[in-house]
């Protein structure tokens, strides 16, 4: 499980990369690490005691890259830092969340500029230039009090000036530049699956104000929206991809700008569904063979070798691209979720091929397979998980067997057949075709 996460978290990072924003790249200081308030720190607590009074609690963003109650960015890229503070302040009639900027002017913090909203908490926050003069906005995910409602809050600072100039709900937003014109947009997702009603929304920021671009809709099945991933279609274009969870199963929206509105392609306009891109639930985008856009996984139906009764289907995974129009498979493979590899089927093995899985031993065979005749016939290469202090001891010397590769604890194990070697698929081939997933 680490292996996939950690890999998952080094490609969702390359690929958000793409854009110039803070919110994809925070600088690591700032990332996971609650401010002490002392030492360095303890004139930015004074500042704010002073301009707010003693009695406040500082708050903590739930989510993103961003987890200090108090930020230090320098947004209008003058070399000194500013620091943004997140806390709450009671009255008698209710609670209210603050952001108070605390400005460096000769070695000296003051605030200098605060505002404040009838909130819960911070979800998350960012800094991105959104209408292009060069200066960060500070975007701030808040927790709405008493509901489950998320409100992000855009704000400019200028002349000691805290300007809101956006407020609108959410579900999850990213920053993103769809229109190519070097200037970001907000994209918005915003999730009702009770009332059926699921949607993506492209804002812009001018000097006159706030600009919804377009909106489109969503599939109203999914029960989830997963984090918006921001990164292009085959062709170049700049694209949004959601992965998300339906009742049974995932699938994947991906949105874009055509002729200056949002479009869904992979929403079934009749059926009011995605099933195009649908798998089971533990697989999501990434990017499967290093090229800088996301691959999205649609399972392939295989024949099912059974040794019982048993009926149950087996898949391959085609890693799509999309250029708008069609999904093309990029790279097929077997993966176990369970076991924590996919292996990469040699491309003339597709279609021609059928799968045996047994799951209690961590086994999976590959048998040849006529689909004129519809029958199997030779096995061609078996792999299976094993513990490695097993691998170690010499369980399973005598088995014609090859380690593949292993995590320390467990030994991924191959047999090949003469068949399959015929065919150039060797030991270290399959040491090349096999991931740790």
């Amino acid at each position: 499980m680490f292996k996939k996460i950690l890999c998952f978290s080094l490609c969702f990072a390359a690929v958000l990369s793409l854009s110039g924003c803070d919110f994809f790249t925070p600088d690591t200081a700032e990332l996971l690490s609650p401010p002490t308030l002392t030492g360095d720190m303890l004139p930015i607590n004074e500042a704010i005691e002073k301009s707010e009074g003693s009695k406040f609690t500082f708050r903590y963003p739930s989510r993103g890259n961003y987890r200090s109650a108090v930020v230090q960015h320098d947004v209008d890229k003058d070399g000194i830092l500013e620091a943004f503070a997140f806390y709450s302040s009671t009255t008698k009639e209710e609670t209210h969340m603050n952001i108070n900027v605390i400005s460096n002017k000769n070695g000296e913090w003051n605030s200098v500029a605060k505002q404040s909203i009838a909130a819960g908490g911070v979800d998350r926050i960012d800094f991105c230039d959104l209408d292009g003069d060069r200066i960060d906005e500070i975007l701030v995910g808040w927790e709405i009090y008493g509901t489950s409602e998320l409100k992000l809050a855009v704000y400019s600072l200028g002349d000691n000036t805290l300007t809101q100039r956006m407020l609108e709900q959410y579900t999850h937003y990213v920053t993103c530049d769809l229109d190519k014109n070097d200037v970001n947009e907000v994209f918005i997702a915003r999730s009702a699956p009770s009332e059926g009603r699921n949607s993506a929304h492209l804002f812009s920021l001018t000097n006159v104000g706030v600009t919804q671009i377009s909106s489109c809709q969503l599939d109203p099945t999914a029960k989830t929206l997963n984090h918006p991933i921001v990164s292009t279609l085959s062709n170049g274009e700049n694209a949004v991809y959601i992965d998300e969870i339906k009742g049974v199963g995932a699938t994947t929206e991906v949105i874009f700008l055509e002729k200056g509105q949002l479009v869904n392609p992979l929403l079934n306009s009749e059926a009011m569904e995605t099933t195009a891109t649908l798998r089971i639930a533990t697989m999501e985008c990434r990017d499967i063979n290093d090229d800088n856009i996301l691959e999205i996984p649609v399972r392939r139906e295989v024949p099912n070798v059974t040794r019982t009764n048993d009926s149950e289907k087996q898949y391959l995974t085609d890693w799509c691209s999309f250029n708008g129009t069609e999904l093309t498979s990029q790279m097929t493979t077997f993966v176990s979720v369970s076991e924590g590899y996919y292996y990469i089927i040699p491309a003339k093995w597709i279609g021609q091929i059928a799968l045996l899985r047994d799951e209690s031993s961590g086994l999976t065979e590959i048998y040849r397979f006529n689909s004129e005749e519809n029958v199997s016939g030779e096995r061609l290469l078996y792999i299976r998980s094993v513990k490695k202090a097993d691998w170690d001891s010499g369980v399973y010397k005598n088995q014609d067997v090859t380690e593949i590769v292993n995590n320390g604890e467990t030994s991924y194990i191959c047999y090949i057949s003469a068949a399959a070697e015929a065919e150039g698929i060797t030991a270290e081939k399959v040491k090349t075709d096999l991931k740790l997933y």
